[in-house]
C-alpha cells in the first residue's frame, strides 16, 4: 500500500461523503416541502389542534355595566381520544378523533333572581363539530352557533336555584389536546376530568397538570383522570399524541450517517486483503460505496410508497446482495465473503435500523465501534507493518499467524530456494 493508493481510497470515500449528503439533503427537502404544502391541507381537512376553554359564566355588578365571572360549582367532562392517523408524502400525521362532554352546575346564592350570561368558544375555529348538543337542565337549546365567534346563552336563576348546562360534540383534531380549567376565573370547585385515550405512551404538554390516576382503559389505552375540590390555577391539561415513526425524517438521519457505516466497512476489507493477502484495488472500493449508497437511495424513494420497515428490509437485502456478489466474482474463491456479509449486516444494516429506536443509536453505535476495535486488534496483533507496507509495493505478502499461504506463494517460495 502506497501514498497513491492511501490517496484514492480518500477520494472515493469522499466522492461517497458527496453523495450521501446530497442524497440526505435531497430527502429533508422533500419532507420539508411535504410539510409545508401538505400540513395546511391536513389541518383544513382533517382539523387542527383542539384547546377547548371552559365555558365563562359571568353577572352584572348591581348598578353597573360590568360583568364579574361566576365559579361553577361543579364541573364533571369526559373526554375520549382515539387516534386516527394520516399520511402525507414522506410523513405521518398525528391526526384523532374526539368526543367531549362536559357538565357544568351553576348556582345563584344570591337572594335575589340573577341573569347569569354564558359564553362557549369551540376548541378549534371553523373547525367541523358532529353530534353537537347543548342542554339546560336536560331541555336542548337551539340557539345560533358561529364556531368562529362561539356560542352565547342567558339564564334566569331565581335565588337560590341551581341549574346544569351540559354541553357535548365529536370532532377531529391533531398532534394535541388541551382543556383551560378556570378560564378568567382562575378557581375551580369540585372538578372532575376524565380523560381516554386510544393509546398507552401518554405525554403531557408543557406546564400541564399531571393527572391524579392513571389506569388501563379497556379500549388498549388509559383512563386519566383530575380530580380537584378547590383549585386555583392559570393552568391547563394538556395531551400529546403519539407520533408515527416518519419515514422522511428517518431516512434523512441514516443517510447523513452512511459514511461512519462505509468507513468502518473499508477498514473491514482492508483488514481481510492484508490477512488473506488480498491484492484489492480502489476500484473494488469505488463499486463497494456504490453498493452501499444503493441501500440509501432504494430506501428513501421506497419509504414514501410501502411500510417503512419493508423498505429497509428490501433496500438491506439489494444492497447485500450486491456487495457480496461483486466481492466474490471480482476478488476470486478466496475471499471470505462470509466475513463481509457480516460486516456489512453490522456496520451498515444493524447501525442504520438503530435509528428506530430513539436514543439507542448513540450507545449501540459506541458499543460497535469498541468491539469492532478489539477485534481489529486482535487479529492484526502480530502483524509486521513494515513488511505489509513493502509488499504492497513489491508484490510478496507478509506471514500472518494462523493464515495458510497461497498456492502461488508457495510456488514462489519454492523457486527461490536452491537446486
Amino acid at each position: 500500500m502506497n501514498i497513491k493508493k492511501i490517496t484514492c481510497l480518500g477520494l472515493i470515500y469522499a466522492l461517497g461523503w458527496a453523495g450521501w449528503w446530497t442524497l440526505g439533503t435531497i430527502t429533508a427537502i422533500r419532507s420539508n416541502t411535504f410539510s409545508g404544502r401538505i400540513g395546511p391541507q391536513v389541518e383544513a381537512l382533517w382539523g387542527s389542534r383542539l384547546s377547548q376553554k371552559a365555558p365563562r359564566f359571568s353577572v352584572k355588578i348591581p348598578g353597573t355595566d360590568r360583568m364579574k365571572p361566576l365559579i361553577p360549582e361543579q364541573s364533571l367532562i369526559r373526554v375520549d381520544i382515539q387516534p386516527d392517523y394520516r399520511k402525507k408524502g414522506l410523513l405521518w400525521y398525528a391526526t384523532y378523533n374526539c368526543e367531549f362532554d362536559g357538565a357544568y352546575t351553576v348556582k345563584n346564592d344570591q337572594p335575589v333572581s340573577q341573569t347569569v350570561y354564558v359564553h362557549f368558544d369551540f376548541p378549534a375555529k371553523g373547525a367541523t363539530y358532529d353530534a353537537f348538543a347543548v342542554r339546560l337542565d336536560g331541555i336542548p337549546l337551539s340557539s345560533p352557533v358561529n364556531t368562529r365567534e362561539g356560542m352565547d346563552e342567558i339564564i334566569e336563576l331565581a335565588p337560590g336555584r341551581t341549574v346544569d348546562f351540559h354541553l357535548r360534540y365529536k370532532t377531529r383534531g391533531l398532534d394535541t389536546w388541551e382543556y383551560s380549567l378556570a378560564g378568567e376565573t382562575g378557581r375551580v370547585r369540585n372538578f372532575t376530568l376524565m380523560a381516554t385515550t386510544g393509546f398507552k405512551d401518554v405525554d403531557f404538554t408543557e406546564a400541564s397538570l399531571s393527572p391524579m390516576v392513571k389506569t388501563l382503559a379497556p379500549t388498549n389505552g388509559m383512563t386519566l383522570t383530575w380530580k380537584a375540590s378547590d383549585l386555583i390555577t392559570n393552568g391547563n391539561i394538556g395531551i400529546i399524541i403519539p407520533e408515527k415513526l416518519n419515514p422522511g425524517p428517518l431516512t434523512t438521519r441514516i443517510t447523513y450517517f452512511a459514511p461512519v457505516c462505509l468507513l468502518f466497512f473499508f477498514i473491514l476489507i482492508t483488514t481481510i486483503g492484508i490477512m488473506y493477502k488480498i491484492t484489492i484495488h480502489p476500484m473494488h472500493y469505488l463499486f463497494v460505496t456504490s453498493g452501499f449508497f444503493a441501500f440509501h437511495l432504494l430506501l428513501s424513494y421506497l419509504a414514501g410508497h410501502v411500510w417503512i420497515h419493508a423498505a429497509f428490509l428490501g433496500s438491506a437485502l439489494i444492497s447485500v446482495g450486491l456487495v457480496t456478489f461483486y466481492l466474490s466474482a471480482a476478488l476470486g474463491p478466496n475471499f471470505p465473503w462470509k466475513i463481509a456479509v457480516g460486516g456489512q449486516l453490522f456496520f451498515l444494516v444493524l447501525f442504520s435500523y438503530t435509528f428506530f429506536i430513539e436514543g439507542v443509536t448513540g450507545i449501540i453505535v459506541a458499543l460497535g465501534t469498541v468491539v469492532t476495535l478489539g477485534i481489529l486488534m486482535k487479529v492484526t496483533a502480530r502483524v509486521d507493518w513494515d513488511q505489509v507496507f513493502r509488499y504492497r509495493s513489491k508484490g510478496s505478502g507478509p506471514t500472518l499467524p494462523g493464515i495458510k499461504k497461497s498456492s502461488t506463494a508457495k510456488q514462489a517460495k519454492q523457486t527461490e530456494q536452491p537446486a
